[in-house]
């Protein structure tokens, strides 16, 4: 889990995207999503944006109205996340909720000392597309970390067939793998003694 991890433009579409792990497979992208998060300290970041869904994480990408000027993405390893739910409130969007546990060994980044709760609400179309992979992705890292112990499991490179597509669901499915561009990394610092930062502070 990480505030801000490591972006690159895509060499073919010129888009931010997630600078790939080693091993790492994106399985699809979507746009037009409300990202929360509440921090051990109970600070809030808040934005809306895409999120990419890989084989070994999701990450949230603010595209607009993020309540810290110095908020720009969100990292969620699926072997730190617990306990996802699909809500479907009678009012109101349908969003995906959990738990996510902090780095081992971080003592020190905001991230530290408890659990972050998260929530990506859909504001438009259906979800299934979204939910059969991504509940494949959580099987398949609970499954490498139980038999491995090892947090960074499921980054094998394998991207499983879809055999149904939901054609209300506006997922785009990664057919090829985006290519960063050279030079195109972007690292947007985090200050964690900033409490304003602009568009509304911490607890906005």
């Amino acid at each position: 889990m990480a505030i801000n991890p490591v972006l690159a433009q895509d060499q073919s579409t010129g888009e931010l995207f997630p600078l790939p792990q080693g091993g790492e497979t994106f399985v699809l992208k979507r746009d037009n999503i409300w990202f929360e998060a509440k921090l051990p300290s109970g600070a809030k970041l808040t934005a809306k944006g895409i999120f990419f869904l890989s084989s070994a994480r999701i990450v949230f990408l603010g595209k607009e109205s993020s309540n810290r000027a110095d908020f720009k993405s969100f990292e969620i390893p699926l072997a730190l996340l617990g306990r996802p739910k699909f809500n479907q409130p009678i009012f109101g969007a349908n969003y995906l909720s959990g738990d996510v546990s902090p780095p081992a060994g971080d003592t020190t980044s905001p991230l530290a000392g408890g659990y972050t709760t998260m929530s990506l609400t859909f504001n438009s179309g259906g979800c299934g597309t979204f939910l059969p992979l991504f509940y494949e992705k959580m099987a398949a890292v609970q499954a490498q970390a139980e038999a491995t112990e090892n947090a960074r499991a499921a980054q094998d490179g394998r991207s499983d067939q879809v055999a149904f597509v939901d054609p209300s669901d506006p997922s785009v499915l990664y057919l090829s793998q985006p290519t960063p561009a050279a030079g195109t990394e972007e690292q947007h610092p985090f200050d964690e003694k900033n409490k304003s930062g602009g568009g509304g502070g911490w607890f906005s």
